[in-house]
């Protein structure tokens, strides 16, 4: 008997069963929560105190932080970076600060990676790469891979002070601006990196690799009871909804609207055919911190849940290099018995996250 007659047979006894034929098991819900630059230390323990908080008495969240390697070097050490076609010392954002804070922050990255939190690259100096070619790459990375096996000895600090992993652990990138080049992802490769997240695409696609790398995109997505659409990132939804401009009379209504447009993503991808979510922030408190707040009372109210799994990139890819072509084919085309979102209680989220 031939494949195609043992499948007929097999649905046809499942549908006399009353049971429907399904290609695979469901899929866990993903949610990749991640968060650029990194530098504010106030935040540094914000986020630490959150994950505490969370996983105190189960193991709920993990984030993944897309480290600048300036974080790893003072403003007096500045001339030991060049970033290409720039010149020495030059930067997009704030180097480290004084060595004290260089210092203060690695024992925050240490301590979040020891807890399970995954450290990934956001290049260094957060300039557009769109126009820089392989070799151009290269020399970022080289020069990110200076700051993070050797942060002790480049802001003059006591031997003792390192980073708990070398520049090898560090596999996940994201691009700043998103600005990406084909000799991006030769270079990526080369280094030895296993994803990538500077992309963009519909919110209920599962992720594909590409050039050898895992594609984990930001979703474009419906703001909550409204036409109009932005990015899974506070930046994104700053621009769309408050033109970039911090007003104290809408922040309560941003807030929400992010939150109520995040539960939406959620519940139409655990409902629908499990895509991972992908969800990116800024150490910055854009909007009088309005965004802060909603993500921490999103995360509040789904990580936890059955089936629910809020992870990190790498853990996100630990998972994707387990499937094999059918059951991820399978997972795109939601062939596996559906489960309805679980009834979400914003409310108590929202009052909790107030500082």
């Amino acid at each position: 008997m031939n494949k195609f007659a043992v499948a007929i047979l097999t649905f046809f006894a499942a549908a006399a069963l009353g049971a429907p034929a399904h290609a695979t098991d469901r899929p866990p819900q993903f949610v990749a929560i991640a968060f650029d630059n990194c530098t504010e230390l106030e935040r540094w323990q914000e986020l630490s105190d959150f994950a505490g908080e969370l996983n105190k008495d189960a193991d709920r969240i993990h984030f993944t932080f897309f480290v600048s390697g300036i974080n790893y070097l003072s403003n007096d050490k500045r001339n030991l970076y060049e970033a290409p076609h720039q010149r020495r010392g030059a930067s997009n954002i704030n180097f480290g600060g004084s060595a004290e804070e260089v210092e203060k922050r690695i024992a925050f990255i240490n301590d979040l990676h020891g807890r399970g939190h995954e450290i990934a690259s956001h290049a260094v100096g957060h300039f557009d790469g769109r126009a820089w070619s392989a070799a151009d790459w290269q020399k970022e990375f080289a020069s990110y891979a200076d700051l993070v096996d050797n942060a002790g000895r480049n802001n003059g600090l006591p031997e003792s002070v390192k980073l708990a992993f070398p520049t090898s652990a560090v596999t996940g990138f994201r691009a700043p601006y998103l600005s990406t080049s084909p000799g991006l992802y030769a270079a990526l490769r080369e280094r030895g990196f296993r994803y990538d997240t500077s992309s963009t695409s519909e919110a209920s696609l599962w992720p594909e690799k590409k050039d050898g790398l895992w594609r984990f995109n930001l979703a474009d997505l419906k703001l909550h009871r409204s036409k109009r659409h932005t990015l899974s990132m506070d930046y994104n939804f700053f621009i769309v909804q408050a033109f970039g401009l911090d007003n104290s009379s809408t922040r309560v209504q941003h807030r929400d609207e992010m939150l109520e447009t995040y539960i939406d993503y959620f519940k139409a991808n655990y409902s629908g055919n499990r895509a991972p979510m992908n969800i990116g922030h800024h150490f910055f408190n854009y909007h009088g911190g309005a965004y802060n707040e909603a993500l921490k009372a999103f995360a509040r109210a789904v990580c936890g849940l059955p089936e629910v799994r809020c992870t990190t990139y790498a853990g996100l890819a630990d998972f994707m290099d387990k499937l094999d072509p059918a059951t991820l084919e399978a997972y795109r085309k939601g062939d596996f018995e559906h489960h309805a979102a679980p009834d979400i209680d914003i409310s108590n989220a929202i009052t909790r996250s107030k500082p």
